[in-house]
């Protein structure tokens, strides 16, 4: 241990004092070392000991006697050090990461961690449920076609290790991976074998996601109503707390669970467990005060092992802002979906778990029903190609009629909307 001189302290002195230890013992999470200063002679300056702790590596205190009894926790006694972790050897990179993959995401694989990755080197920080924040940097040393190997530099101890990183390419907010063994070689051959990753027969790539990510277009829309089942229900609720102004009281002769995405840009999913569907005489919802419980914007949807995935945001969320739900079409108007307990998909989670187990918190089986001015098309998309461009294309065709069958001039406009799984045809006569 190195000291300094203090300025503006006289009894303070720059001196290096060196220690050697003698044996440790636990008490809990407490652990215990006795030292001796080699180089010591007088016998009361000569034994101390350590405090330190599992879940805390950044305080330790030592005892100014040979004796234990006077250190009650890292942070408590008579000498207290604050230890800042310092990587002494730089690593230089070698290689560079996608483009596209800039940016600040969360890994929901590891306690939603905050990835700061740049083109050449990655900044993972986390707090694990025990202990204080730690910090990983990863930087790029080789790349061949989607693996990568990368240097791992740790914040406990000086040794580096090389860990292989095996990227799907990123669509929407969603970074998809596998991450293989740590080794102590650089050899991309043995870092990156393909037996170096998870072999379980049953396997998924983590996700990383985007920490402000970009609602995109839902792979479902329509209006349905749902039956829910799993630990924890869809609740009513005020969004906000509040309302911003009184709302009046609407007779309602039938109430449903709503499953609504029907917004102009179909990004939005509302959902609504206590929905009033009753209309008036034109036909037109009676309840038009009410606002849904939930929002959930769509962020990423894809397949993977049979199973679609689809991928929300909520800001509002307390729990996690992120959710994952797997989806299914299960008959023509017919949906099944289930939500996640967290941000995390669970390799278990089908369309029909709803509890912990199986990492989801409730299954909904949802029908189709729209009614005549809810103007909401089902829509769906299974997530087969994720990278393609989801747009709704127009294309106008023009004729104009003879002047020999009509006396004036008839302009015929036939306008094609397509979509993913259906096609809508509009005639207008003009």
């Amino acid at each position: 241990m190195n000291y300094r001189k203090c300025t503006g302290m006289q009894d303070t002195e720059d001196a290096e004092v060196q220690f050697k230890c003698l044996g440790d013992w636990y008490v809990g999470k407490n652990h215990y070392f006795a030292v001796v200063n080699s180089r010591e002679s007088r016998i009361e300056e000569k034994y101390r000991c350590f405090l330190a702790n599992r879940d805390d590596d950044v305080f330790l205190s030592v005892s100014i006697t040979a004796e234990c009894n006077t250190l009650r926790s890292p942070q408590e006694g008579p000498e207290r050090l604050r230890l800042f972790p310092v990587k002494t050897e730089v690593v230089p990179a070698k290689c560079t990461l996608p483009q596209n993959f800039t940016g600040i995401w969360v890994n929901t694989a590891n306690f939603d961690a905050e990835v700061s990755i740049n083109a050449t080197f990655m900044i993972e920080k986390w707090r694990p449920d025990t202990g204080r924040v730690k910090q990983e940097v990863y930087v790029c040393q080789e790349r061949r076609g989607t693996r990568f190997v990368m240097a791992r530099l740790g914040i406990n101890g000086c040794q580096k290790d090389f860990v292989c990183y095996d990227f799907v390419s990123r669509h929407h907010n969603i970074i998809r991976y596998r991450k293989g063994q740590p080794m102590i070689i650089d050899t991309f051959a043995t870092v990156c074998a393909w037996n170096m990753f998870n072999d379980d027969e049953e396997w998924k790539y983590d996700l990383m996601i985007a920490k402000n990510p970009i609602s995109i277009k839902c792979p479902i829309a329509g209006k349905f109503r749902f039956q829910q089942s799993g630990d924890i229900h869809f609740e009513t609720r005020i969004r906000g707390g509040v309302t911003q102004m009184p709302r009046p009281n609407v007779y309602c002769k039938e109430n449903i669970s709503d499953f609504s995405v029907c917004d102009a840009d179909k990004k939005i999913i509302e959902i609504d467990s206590n929905y009033c569907i009753s209309v008036d005489h034109f036909g037109r919802p009676v309840d038009i005060y009410s606002e849904p419980d939930y929002k959930m914007q769509c962020i990423g949807f894809w397949k993977e092992n049979l199973k679609s995935y689809l991928i929300t945001y909520d800001p509002l969320d307390a729990y996690s802002k992120y959710r994952c739900w797997v989806y299914q079409r299960a008959d023509l108007n017919v949906i099944l979906m289930s939500l996640s307990v967290g941000a995390f998909c669970h390799i278990k989670q089908d369309v029909r778990s709803g509890f912990s187990a199986e990492g989801a918190q409730i299954a909904l089986s949802m029908s189709e029903y729209e009614r005549e001015h809810d103007d909401c098309p089902m829509y769906f998309d299974d997530g087969s190609n994720p990278y393609i461009e989801v747009v709704d294309q127009v294309t106008v065709l023009k004729a104009t009629s003879g002047a020999h069958l009509m006396n004036q001039s008839t302009t015929i406009t036939l306008i094609f909307v397509s979509f993913v799984f259906h096609t809508k045809i509009l005639f207008s006569i003009l």
